[in-house]
């Protein structure tokens, strides 16, 4: 079976270097290999093809003005391959993670596509304190309810044609999006162990906040993930409620409920954060998960006002 390799880049001049020569060094080869750029104004078109200058099978799109999604129907568009892998700048992939993702869905043939996780690679103590929060580590996620990434996916063209491509007009969460539309029509995704990438977290409060309220306002936008948005604010309710009235018994039980929510991601400390600094990234944690928490809040409520009033 023939397989494109295709991503999309904004403004990534940073990491795009990295990207096409991640995307070149795949063994296999992939048969196809298509790079949009949806407008970049910092270099990232130069580099780009300085990189892949008189390579074969490449090809680089420019597509100004498109989001992610549109994106990645442009480079799927460009291509007939029967199986379609998706990446991001920004990740770092081993030189197999191509023949992994081919691999696991060849040993199932009748899955829509495979993926790899998303697993976090800090390099400070901040980033080790939001990886904790928002990314899984190895061991803890089950890969039969995981929405797999678009940054490590492959998937049979077929799956990606019944579902109409990636919304375009959803511009986060597209991902999430595809995949529930897939498993509506009674597909599924196979894990490829060999093709979990690694992602550096962000390395600010205001860049964490913004990446939140962005998936976020995806949810809302999409009608995705309500319940579990609508038990956030719940508990924030119960626990403004609680500090309403203070009293022992009030504080002791809000202590109690506050030391459970954040049990997992401290302990998700432990592989990404050793020695001196970890007793800081502990601290860090409560900070990062209310702002994350916050985040998510304002961005639902904006996704849903967007859906609401068709905008």
């Amino acid at each position: 079976m023939t397989v494109a390799l295709c991503a999309t880049v904004l403004n990534e001049v940073r990491d795009v270097e990295a990207l096409a020569r991640s995307m070149c060094s795949q063994q296999p080869k992939p048969d196809e290999l298509v790079i949009v750029d949806g407008g970049s104004t910092d270099g990232t078109l130069d580099v780009l093809r300085g990189e892949l200058a008189g390579l074969e099978h490449v090809e680089v799109i420019e597509a100004p003005g498109t989001n992610i999604s549109a994106g990645r129907n442009v480079a799927m568009a460009a291509t007939t391959s029967e199986m379609v892998a998706f990446t991001d700048a920004s990740l770092e992939r081993a030189s197999d993670w191509l023949g992994a993702l081919i691999a696991a869905l060849e040993s199932e043939p009748h899955a829509a596509g495979s993926f790899g996780y998303i697993l976090a690679a800090p390099r400070t103590v901040m980033e080790s304190s939001i990886a904790a929060v928002g990314l899984p580590v190895t061991g803890e996620t089950d890969p039969v309810h995981y929405p797999p990434s678009s940054g490590s996916f492959l998937v049979r063209r077929h799956w990606l044609e019944r579902v109409g491509g990636y919304p375009e007009w959803l511009d986060y969460g597209e991902d999430l999006w595809l995949d529930r539309e897939v498993w509506s029509a009674g597909g599924w995704f196979v894990h490829a162990p060999g093709a979990d990438v690694a992602i550096r977290p962000r390395s600010s409060f205001g860049s964490f906040f913004k990446q939140y309220y962005n998936y976020a306002s995806g949810d809302g936008r999409a009608g995705m993930l309500g319940r579990r948005h609508l038990v956030r604010f719940a508990s924030y309710g119960v626990g403004t409620a609680l500090l309403g009235r203070p009293t022992w018994g009030r504080a002791g039980l809000l202590i109690l409920l506050g030391l459970l929510y954040l049990r997992r991601p401290i302990a998700r400390l432990n592989p990404l954060q050793r020695g001196r600094s970890a007793a800081l990234a502990v601290l860090l944690v409560p900070a990062v998960r209310l702002i994350g928490d916050g985040a998510k809040m304002a961005g639902y409520l904006t996704g849903c006002w967007k859906r609401l009033t068709n905008r």
